[in-house]
């Protein structure tokens, strides 16, 4: 059967390079050649990559990346015609061009270990736990991103054991003229970076970040104990990371532009080699093709290693459907506030002087007891400017002699104009500040920190409206920023975190869970005057927000969990995070959006993480390596498609007949999603859970007994109602039946719950039904 394969290849070889000769005028680019599952030795003869290759050595073109270790395959240069030819191969999976992804761009921990506290959380890290197989540090956190600053305080390794044995990659120093220049540690371990011949740059020829992104997420979920961080003073105090013991892993596969796919691939494969823990990625690609995306077929394979991958949800929110890295093997993290605010309030002058809340980030060296001029932007309009545009302060519709030196008020009711547009351009005219008027919570960290900015409320923007209006010679005062904790309603979900329904299904509920990705303080490149505000000194720590930021919280989380339980799985991880998440605010009312409704599960998935509950979760769902083949076959893969993805298919492996995608609701999920239901027939899915509660505690035996939270209009059974556990380790199973109390169809998505209690532990699933099919688009 080789043989034949092997000379099929040979006649391939000849049309390619007649091929050649024809498509030299053609349209080329860089495109992924993905060949499925490296062989189990880590070498390549089996799956044709070497003859493949050599399809291109004799065409005098040479591969960028070579993959073997976690997947196999290639990247190269080729014409659309070559393309092409190149997917018909055998042991091809897919041929696709080489994208550039986007990157997602302390007290959220304190924040988070007071959540703990406060909910239904029984243990903490200081009286629960079991003996762990290995050191807590022996756990190494991968980052796929920008590169590190190796320099910065978070990652120095004092007090930090010898590198972990297990640990087999690299620390690559970079090319440059100084090559000492950049070096790893015993908290920082290793580190790569990939150059695609899209960006081939002498100086990015190293592991080191200049952008500031890697160095920001590392440290938000292994960095060291930094006492005294601060940004300016503003948000000062203990800044760690999730998993401080965990050692980091960067991959830089990103640069200014972007990320190519086929660097990330490579990452992908060296960090599935060197033996990391858990992966963590802040990037993402539009959902179009499983088979097509390098962060889908990359975490695929890692996670079939045993290594847990977490993934942004990406910022394309509010609108649904926009969720980023859905696949069902990934762990996706949306964003959400913390407590902590940074007030710059307004004070209105005058007679009878009136003090208007407000939010910002400044720190511009400006006079605290000095007013300036308060106007609307409506009255420094251009005459031939658009009214509307003017209220908003859009470019090129205010008159600069009017603006120059006052406060301007500004308008937020065009959906096309963002914050920094319209303080960049009060600014560039001379403005001395800006007042916005916006009933959404806002991401502050975007902003021009040495101009003055804050953002209040429409009602009290109408305040401000009233003064302007009734006073001759209004005038105001921008106070100086200050931080405070404890006191805003959090956590929230910000408006540019992206939402659910997942846009390939609507049979598996994504996002999964909710982090802090909002305003975060974190580790940032040391010397970096292009972040520093107009007369500062270059800043240490940054402030930034995006589900990039909400990714590293659940890594790290994921890391504390790997280091306790070292043989759970990726999958008993994200239940064990999913299933303990919290849906209260600190107040004890429900999560809310950024309009103040109530958020459901395409918001947050499962909730807010806690700290402390996923290590005691009583119950797990263990979605098995069957449970993903079968989604792939659910989806619409061909059993030959999926032998070549995996070679760790049992012998004789088929797709179940007559599937399709409503199928996918019964993988064993943590969360439940049932498409096109339409109210006249019931639907079922079905549930294993594994026993790992604590021998410590006694509840080897133990019965657990449901409670079903259900909008109305529905029913839903759970049979049976109680689940005896004998030991630990022992799983049971039990199904959901889900129909209609009426004849007519849902006309919203209905959400609820199911809940399983023995006393002491509580196992939260959430459930999405919808009447929509994989079809719609809304």
């Amino acid at each position: 059967m080789m043989k034949c394969l092997t000379l099929t290849v040979i006649f391939f070889v000849f049309l390619f390079l007649s091929v050649i000769c024809e498509s030299e005028t053609s349209k080329s680019g860089d495109y992924i050649i993905y060949m499925g599952a490296a062989s189990s030795d880590g070498s390549t003869d089996n799956d044709h990559v070497e003859l493949l290759s050599s399809m291109l050595k004799r065409s005098g073109k040479t591969p960028m990346h070579r993959y073997k270790h976690g997947f196999s395959g290639f990247a190269a240069h080729l014409s659309e015609d070559e393309a092409h030819l190149m997917a018909k191969q055998p042991g091809v999976v897919s041929v696709f061009p080489d994208q550039m992804l986007q990157l997602h761009t302390t007290r959220s921990w304190d924040f988070l270990v007071q959540e703990s506290y406060q909910r239904d959380t029984y243990f903490s890290e200081m009286n629960y736990g079991q003996k762990s197989e290995v050191h807590e540090g022996d756990t190494i956190i991968g980052f796929l991103d920008s590169g590190i600053w190796p320099e910065a305080q978070s990652f120095n390794d004092r007090h930090m054991g010898p590198v972990p044995e297990k640990w087999k990659g690299t620390c690559m120093r970079g090319k440059k003229t100084q090559p000492d220049s950049f070096s790893c540690n015993r908290k920082l371990i290793g580190a790569r970076y990939y150059n695609s011949s899209f960006f081939l740059d002498p100086d990015y020829e190293t592991p080191r970040d200049f952008l500031g992104h890697g160095t920001h997420v590392a440290s938000i979920a292994a960095g060291q104990i930094i006492s005294d961080a601060s940004y300016y003073g503003l948000a000062s105090g203990i800044m760690r990371g999730g998993s401080t013991n965990s050692r980091i892993a960067m991959y830089r596969a990103c640069s200014l532009l972007g990320c190519r796919g086929s660097s990330i691939l490579a990452a992908f494969d060296d960090a599935i080699a060197d033996g990391v823990d858990v992966i963590s990625i802040s990037m993402g690609l539009w959902p179009d093709n499983l088979l097509e995306d390098p962060l889908s077929i990359g975490s695929f394979h890692a996670v079939e290693r045993g290594i847990t991958v977490v993934c942004s949800a990406g910022n394309s929110g509010p609108s649904s459907q926009s969720v980023f890295n859905a696949a069902p093997w990934m762990i996706t993290v949306a964003a959400s506030t913390i407590d902590r605010g940074f007030e710059s309030n307004i004070l209105l002058g005058g007679d009878e002087s009136r003090l208007i809340e407000g939010f910002g980030i400044n720190i511009a060296n400006i006079d605290k007891t000095h007013a300036y001029p308060l106007i609307h932007a409506q009255s420094a309009k251009k005459i031939d400017a658009n009214e509307e545009a003017a209220r908003n302060c859009a470019p090129d519709t205010l008159n600069q002699t009017i603006v120059k030196g006052k406060i301007v008020v500004c308008d937020s009711d065009l959906d096309n104009q963002v914050i920094q547009w319209k303080s960049d351009e009060v600014k560039r005219l001379g403005g001395t500040g800006m007042v916005l008027i916006d009933d959404e919570p806002m991401d502050l960290s975007f902003i021009d920190p040495s101009f003055l900015v804050t953002i209040i409320k429409p009602e009290d923007g109408i305040q401000i409206m009233s003064y302007i209006n009734s006073t001759r010679e209004p005038i105001a005062t921008i106070m100086p920023t200050r931080s405070r904790t404890g006191h805003m309603l959090a956590p929230s979900i910000p408006s540019f975190s992206s939402r659910g329904p997942y846009l390939l299904t609507r049979s598996i509920l994504k996002p999964d869970i909710a982090a802090p990705g909002v305003n975060i303080l974190a580790s940032w490149l040391v010397g970096d005057r292009n972040a520093a505000p107009e007369g500062k000194p270059p800043p240490l720590f940054n402030i930034q927000s995006g589900t990039s930021m909400s990714c590293p919280h659940v890594s790290g989380i994921a890391a504390r969990l790997k280091s306790r339980y070292p043989s759970w799985s990726p999958a008993a991880i994200r239940s064990a995070i999913m299933t303990t998440a919290v849906q209260k605010t600190n107040t004890g009312s429900h999560i809310t959006t950024e309009t103040g409704e109530k958020a459901t599960p395409y918001d947050f998935g499962a909730g807010q993480v806690t700290i402390f509950g996923p290590s005691s979760p009583g119950l797990i769902y263990e979605t098995t390596p069957m449970d993903y083949l079968n989604f792939l076959c659910y989806y619409g893969f061909t059993s030959d498609q999926i032998r070549k993805i995996s070679n760790r298919i049992t012998q004789g492996f088929a797709c179940p007949e007559q599937s399709n995608k409503e199928d996918i609701s019964n993988i064993n999920y943590p969360s439940i999603s049932i498409s096109n239901f339409n109210g006249k027939e019931s639907r079922r899915v079905s549930r294993t859970v594994t026993n790992v509660a604590s021998r410590l505690i006694g509840d080897e035996d133990t019965v657990y007994t449901v409670s079903i939270d259900a909008p109305e209009g529905l029913l839903v059974r759970v049979r049976p109602r109680r689940l005896h556990f004998r030991k630990i380790g022992d799983k049971l199973s039990y199904q959901v039946i889900f129909s209609s109390t009426t004849s007519t169809i849902l006309k919203d998505d209905a959400f609820g719950s199911i809940r399983w209690s023995n006393g002491m532990y509580n196992v939260r699933s959430p459930f999405v039904l919808t009447s929509k099919g994989d079809d719609s688009k809304n």
